[in-house]
């Protein structure tokens, strides 16, 4: 599960995503997905947890909540998966995970990114080919999304929701969506343990290696477009320090 550390939280908007294991179909038919929804809207009552959007695919789903309280999301969520993951097995006569990870989080910090996400959402069936049109999928939010009908909601996003850009920040990080960032984040280690094959060195060693890491964030940077905070994670090392060290090698090859 995507842990929720609430002191790095300062927004009451997520964007959930639960695969199957394996990415495995979870939602194998109809009535899979309609029990899935049914159990998300009678949880979201007795939690009074507010669901903005979502889509049900056949081995994920998307759903975009807002909610104030971080302990209810995580409670709110673990209750919705385990009523699933209990009707999934017994309909099925298995045993084991349904989901992978359980579920992933991501924060979403502007009403920009908001609206992108709900649209995002919706747009899963078009992008997979299902349907042309987001309007024309049975299993989402699309015709009775509450963010479009209901202004009380909209007034209570555009008085929690932060939209201003912080000036003094010196990255501004892309918002990727979590299918994607989880694709870049493959081809990265990917490229990482290449290189270290070729050099000959270990995850470990490379923190000595600043000439090594300048040209993984060259590469990493220019072939997949990947942030600061995707390179701490995946090198290990603080995104401060990968600064200094692609600044401090820049800049002494600009002045040689």
């Amino acid at each position: 599960m995507a842990r929720i550390r609430k002191e790095n939280i300062n927004t009451s908007f997520f964007h959930i995503m639960v695969q199957g294991n394996n990415k495995e179909y979870i939602f194998n038919c109809t009535e899979d997905i309609e029990k899935y929804i049914k159990i998300m809207k009678a949880t979201k009552e007795e939690i009074n947890t507010i669901i903005l959007a979502y889509c049900i695919m056949n081995n994920h789903a998307h759903i975009l909540i807002h909610e104030e309280n971080t302990e209810n999301l995580i409670k709110y969520m673990h209750k919705v998966n385990l009523l699933y993951a209990k009707y999934y097995n017994k309909k099925y006569n298995r045993v084991g995970y349904v989901f992978r990870d359980r579920y992933k989080t991501q924060p979403i910090y502007s009403e920009k990114h908001l609206l992108t996400c709900v649209r995002y959402i919706h747009n899963n069936p078009v992008k997979a080919d299902i349907c042309e049109k987001a309007s024309q999928y049975k299993y989402s939010s699309y015709d009775s999304n509450p963010f479009f009908t209901n202004t009380e909601i909209e007034k209570n996003i555009r008085k929690n929701i932060n939209t201003k850009e912080d000036s003094s920040s010196k990255e501004k990080e892309q918002f990727i969506f979590m299918e994607n960032e989880e694709n870049k984040e493959e081809q990265c280690k990917e490229l990482l343990q290449k290189i270290l094959n070729e050099k000959n060195i270990t995850k470990e060693e490379l923190t000595q290696e600043e000439e090594t890491i300048n040209l993984l964030i060259k590469r990493l940077k220019l072939e997949s477009g990947i942030s600061y905070r995707m390179l701490e994670n995946i090198l290990g090392i603080n995104r401060k320090k990968l600064r200094r060290i692609e600044n401090k090698l820049d800049s002494t090859k600009y002045n040689t």
